[in-house]
């Protein structure tokens, strides 16, 4: 497994932003709530320091 594939595995997915749940790239709505707000996850981390 290649760097690329690693992090395109980790960070490549959506976060439901109703029950945190961590979704397929391709998904619509959420596989544990079936809610529809989904966010790409973060690639960079937030915060300072």
């Amino acid at each position: 497994m290649t760097f690329q594939e690693a992090v395109n595995r980790l960070l490549n997915k959506k976060i439901c932003m109703k029950c945190h749940a961590r979704n397929p790239p391709n998904a619509t709505r959420c596989r544990r709530c079936g809610s529809h707000d989904l966010r790409p996850k973060a690639k960079e981390r937030r915060g300072g320091k």
